[in-house]
């Protein structure tokens, strides 16, 4: 299989992408929202940087995990969880498109990937977990591939652990001021974005991975969810709604990825 025996090697001759790297995600059909986003923010990234790998759906993908973040990457004999750890791998390795940016540059990417995954992140939890009507539905959708009782316990416990992080993270937790602050997050990314094609100015990076990832999941959000006020905190700027639709028709993630953009 070509598809396996695939590897990338730097200008010494070492392998250092194995061409049978595989990414684990959660099934589609019980996934909510933060989730959805974390997993299309790697997907996205190893598309943009042009890595092979197999997608593949788990319904246990979560406890797979050593850390419980998800994805899942094993590439090699390196196996990294969530997108923070996996970001690390491909820096590791020099693979990452910010790797030859200058300083102020990888100073400012990290400064706005950190108001992603601070206030919008929480947001979207928020949403997810924190708002009666959305919980209800989204129990619903995390529960349905897991057997009794693990589909009774765990997501209440979802439910307890996105209430403390939203506690912790908002000083009210009040629906007003948790979408005023995501509304904030999306002025702050369209004033940054402003006319440019990427975030990374000329060509996407890691960053753009990552925003094009929770913005475009913020998008898709379920239409049978009582409360969807995060996903107009988006809609309000059409530089963002425009950039995500320019991201999913160069960078949509297939299940199966190869740089000749064959699938598997």
């Amino acid at each position: 299989n070509d598809h396996l025996s695939f590897m990338m090697q730097n200008r010494e001759g070492k392998v250092f992408w194995d061409g049978a790297a595989c990414l684990y995600v959660p099934s589609s059909s019980c996934s909510v929202l933060p989730s959805k986003a974390h997993c299309l923010a790697v997907q996205s990234l190893l598309n943009l940087c042009n890595l092979p790998y197999r997608y593949e759906e788990r319904p246990n993908a979560e406890f797979m995990s050593h850390s419980g973040q998800i994805p899942v990457l094993v590439e090699g004999k390196t196996t990294s969880c969530g997108f923070d750890e996996i970001i690390s791998h491909l820096q590791f390795h020099e693979l990452l498109p910010s790797s030859d940016l200058p300083p102020a540059g990888q100073l400012d990417a990290k400064a706005f990937s950190a108001l992603i995954q601070g206030k919008l992140w929480a947001a979207e939890v928020f949403s997810t977990w924190c708002v009666p009507g959305n919980a209800k539905i989204n129990c619903q959708t995390y529960s349905s591939q897991l057997a009794w009782p693990l589909s009774l316990a765990l997501p209440l416990l979802k439910k307890r652990r996105g209430n403390d992080l939203c506690n912790a993270m908002f000083s009210s937790c009040k629906p007003e001021e948790v979408y005023l602050e995501a509304h904030e997050v999306c002025r702050t990314l369209s004033l940054r974005l402003g006319s440019a094609e990427y975030f990374g100015d000329t060509r996407p990076t890691e960053l753009d991975a990552l925003v094009y990832s929770h913005l475009q999941c913020i998008l898709d959000l379920d239409e049978a969810m009582p409360d969807r006020t995060i996903v107009e905190c988006v809609r309000k700027h059409a530089n963002l709604t425009e950039y995500c639709a320019r991201m999913a028709e160069r960078f949509v993630p297939s299940q199966s990825y190869r740089p000749d953009g064959a699938s598997r």
